[in-house]
């Protein structure tokens, strides 16, 4: 078979990919593919397009004239079946969400929607849990308590304020005006994943519809009709997720500058979404040869800073220190001692500020020093058996995958209250392993990591393939930096809900290292160098021809 010959539109054999031609080597020319990325400024590259022009730009018919097409073979787009895989994907997220009756998650989100002038006012016999309540009514907050925070996901809300009365919901706001364009977008999630996934058709439409699964799953659609802030980041991060595979597999600035939007609606969703910060910075500097890099690193670093005086000011040391690390210990005294708290608060070890034991404690516990996150994070790093003990309450939270005590169904829907729907349980089913054994979630982040390292380091395979092989680094540091940052923050508290990003996460580890895996088996056999010569010989014929163009 010849390269004329063959099927660009999936994978081909290793001889068929780079065949060895009956040419001649030409050392002037191997020279200087040598020395192309060393920098030298454009007169190499010119000497060396001078050079290619003068021996008929140093390609044949079977051989270095169809290489830049087997090059750009492994990122076709294939763009009717991202189109047919997106509306499919976005009509099964409406259906699953609205189909005999609309879902979704109960609670009222820390109350965020008051801060575009809306008040739900519940049931007074419901404490908030028991039915999702997806109404809310404009309301003029004069005296009553809204808390004075800001979030990317009211963005989204304030969208879902404008969409309710054209979608004929009542009130000011319906969550299921979210549900639809939370919906819709998720839709496009899938079908850009298709675009810009390496491999067959047959496998990027597999590949997107694991992660439709996912979004579809019991355990995160509730998300898309609620009040909380994590729909956004979830939504937001699938784009992150689309915007870095396609920054990796061709660094331009566009596409560098485009990983911005979804990044800062991730991180400015809820303050502990901060630890992304690091890790996209990680994931930019690892696209070589832009300067673009380097702004949006500095970027990064400085809202790092911002959104760590954020994380600090909003810090519940009560929830940290009296219901987690003071949780059945016995040493309480010497432990809030270490803390630098009143020793004599140790009876109140364990207390939430909801008991009312916990009144006769509030007044010495305001007049005392609270300690800061670094102080906490300090004391575990001295004391490793309270670290063990909060690892595992998280490791459980990752686990859960689900909230057990918030409702699905609104209320009138003939279900007990807080019943929760089971419509497509595809992940909820495979977690069932990680509830037997918390101690496999590290294992899956190992597994990934390690299967993406070994593709990032193979140098046969095309830039689209190694991409998927970074995202395999990639949100397994991701997850674990979420996880220690959930777990010195909130602790044991609402552990499940509070892990929900590392939950979501961690199951995208899933498809993904499926496919990392699947690269490192299909790639084991070893690659002489002159095809990858002719991989530098495409490459390079690549870049002149749009240059050219």
């Amino acid at each position: 078979m010849t390269l004329d010959q063959q099927d660009t539109g999936g994978p081909v054999a290793w001889g068929d990919r780079y065949p060895e031609t009956a040419e001649p080597r030409r050392r002037g020319l191997t020279r200087l593919l040598r020395r192309w990325r060393r920098p030298g400024g454009r007169a190499r590259k010119r000497r060396l397009s001078s050079l290619l022009a003068r021996r008929g730009g140093g390609r044949t018919r079977a051989g270095s004239e169809a290489l830049p097409r087997t090059r750009r073979a492994g990122v076709r787009r294939h763009p009717q079946v991202a189109v047919v895989v997106g509306v499919v994907w976005a009509a099964v997220m409406q259906v699953r969400l609205f189909l005999g009756g609309h879902v979704g998650l109960a609670g009222f989100g820390e109350n965020l929607p008051c801060r575009l002038g809306l008040a739900n006012f519940r049931n007074p016999a419901l404490a908030g849990w028991e039915h999702v309540q997806p109404t809310w009514i404009a309301h003029t907050w004069t005296g009553e308590s809204c808390p004075p925070e800001f979030s990317t996901a009211l963005f989204a809300q304030a969208a879902g304020k404008w969409l309710t009365p054209l979608l004929g919901y009542p009130g000011a706001l319906d969550l299921r005006a979210l549900g639809v364009v939370f919906g819709l977008l998720v839709g496009v999630v899938c079908g850009l994943l298709v675009a810009v996934v390496p491999g067959r058709p047959l496998v990027r439409v597999g590949f997107a519809s694991a992660v439709g699964l996912l979004y579809a799953d019991a355990a995160f659609a509730g998300y898309l009709i609620s009040p909380h802030a994590e729909p956004t980041a979830l939504v937001a991060a699938g784009f992150l997720v689309v915007a870095l595979l396609s920054v990796w597999e061709r660094p331009t600035a566009p596409r560098v500058v485009a990983t911005a939007v979804p990044a800062l609606l991730v991180i400015g969703a809820r303050p502990e979404y901060v630890t992304f910060v690091p890790v996209i910075a990680f994931a930019l500097l690892w696209v070589p040869g832009r300067r673009i890099v380097a702004l949006m690193v500095a970027t990064w670093i400085a809202g790092l800073g911002v959104f760590h005086v954020v994380t600090e000011a909003t810090f519940d040391d009560h929830r940290a220190v009296f219901q987690t690390i003071l949780h059945d210990d016995p040493t309480a005294a010497a432990d809030l001692a270490s803390l630098g708290l009143d020793p004599a608060l140790a009876p109140a070890a364990g207390l939430s500020r909801d008991d009312a034991a916990w009144a006769f404690f509030a007044d010495r516990y305001h007049r005392t020093a609270h300690p800061s996150p670094l102080r906490v994070a300090g004391f575990y790093a001295t004391h490793p058996w309270h670290l063990i003990r909060t690892v595992g309450w998280g490791l459980q939270g990752v686990a859960g995958l689900r909230p057990n005590y918030l409702g699905s169904y609104p209320e009138g829907a003939g279900k007990p209250e807080g019943g929760q729907e089971h419509r497509i349980t595809v992940y909820s089913a495979i977690w069932e392993v990680f509830r037997a054994g918390p101690l496999l979630v590290p294992v899956l982040w190992i597994v990934t990591a390690g299967a993406g390292w070994l593709v990032v380091r193979r140098r046969s395979l095309t830039p689209s393939e190694k991409a998927t092989g970074r995202l395999a680094v990639v949100l397994p540091a991701a997850a674990l930096a979420q996880f220690a940052v959930v777990v010195l923050v909130h602790g044991r508290v609402e552990t499940v809900r509070h892990m929900a990003m590392t939950s979501w996460l961690t199951a995208m580890c899933l498809p993904v290292a499926a496919v990392a895996v699947t690269l490192v088996l299909t790639r084991l056999r070893p690659v002489p160098r002159w095809q990858h010569r002719h991989e530098s010989c495409a490459s390079i014929h690549s870049q002149m021809d749009e240059i050219k163009g």
